[in-house]
C-alpha cells in the first residue's frame, strides 16, 4: 500500500460566466465508484435543466481508476480537460463534475477546453488539497487508576482519541503514525505491562499540520 496520497479537503462549489454560458463546478471526495455514480446523480437532480453534466474522477492509489464523460459537448473538450488538471495536482478518490447552462454563443472547441479546465482547477483550488497518510487504528483499554497517564501520554504525543467507551475499563480508539509494536511497546512501559490493546488494521488519515 502507498504510504500516502493527497485529496481533496471538502466538497466545493465554483461558478464562472464565459459568454453568457454558466459553468458550475463541483469537487467531491469519492471512496468508490457507487459513491462516484451517486454523487453525479445528486447534480444533476440540484441542476436539472442544465444543458451538460460533464465529469472525471480518479480513484485508487496511483489513480488507477480514471474515467471522463463529456455529455454531449464535443469528443475530448470537456471530460478530458477536467481529468488532465485533476491528474495535473496528482489528487486522487475525488470527482469533479461540471455543469454548463449554454448561453447561446458557441465558445469552440478550444475555449470549451479552457472553460472546463478553468473550473475544474478553480473547484479543487476551493476544495483544498490534504494528504492522507497510512496509519494505525487500534483500541486500549485499561483499569480507571491508570487513564490518566495513559491519556497525558496520548495527548503529549498528539494521538487522536477517535471515542472513549466508559464500562468496566476505560476504553479508547486511537490513531497513530508510528509502528504499532513500537507504540504498544510505549504504552507497556506507561502502564507497567497492564494495558489491554488490539490492533483495529491501517487506514489513510489526514494529520493536522
Amino acid at each position: 500500500m502507498a504510504k500516502s496520497f493527497y485529496t481533496v479537503g471538502t466538497e466545493a462549489e465554483t461558478e464562472i460566466i464565459i459568454n453568457r454560458s454558466r459553468f458550475i463546478g463541483r469537487a467531491f471526495p469519492i471512496s468508490n465508484e457507487e459513491d462516484a455514480l451517486l454523487l453525479l446523480d445528486q447534480v444533476r437532480g440540484d441542476f436539472p435543466d442544465a444543458s451538460h453534466h460533464c465529469y472525471a474522477y480518479v480513484l485508487g492509489r496511483g489513480g488507477n481508476i480514471q474515467r471522463f464523460n463529456d455529455d454531449g459537448e464535443p469528443g475530448g473538450t470537456a471530460g478530458m480537460p477536467i481529468l488532465q488538471v485533476i491528474l495535473q495536482q496528482e489528487i486522487e478518490d475525488v470527482l469533479v463534475v461540471v455543469t454548463r447552462y449554454f448561453g447561446g454563443i458557441k465558445l469552440g472547441a478550444g475555449g470549451l477546453v479552457r472553460a472546463y479546465s478553468k473550473s475544474a482547477a478553480e473547484t479543487l483550488q476551493k476544495a483544498g488539497r490534504v494528504e492522507m497518510t497510512l496509519s494505525n487504528k487500534g483500541s486500549l483499554s485499561v483499569d480507571y487508576g491508570l487513564w490518566g497517564n495513559l491519556e497525558y501520554f496520548l495527548r503529549q504525543q498528539g494521538i487522536p482519541i477517535l471515542d472513549i467507551d466508559y464500562t468496566e475499563y476505560v476504553t479508547v480508539r486511537v490513531m497513530t503514525g508510528m509502528d504499532w509494536d513500537n507504540f504498544t511497546n510505549m504504552i507497556t512501559e506507561i502502564t507497567n505491562g497492564k494495558a489491554e490493546y488490539k490492533h483495529l488494521g491501517q487506514v489513510y488519515y489526514s494529520w493536522p499540520k
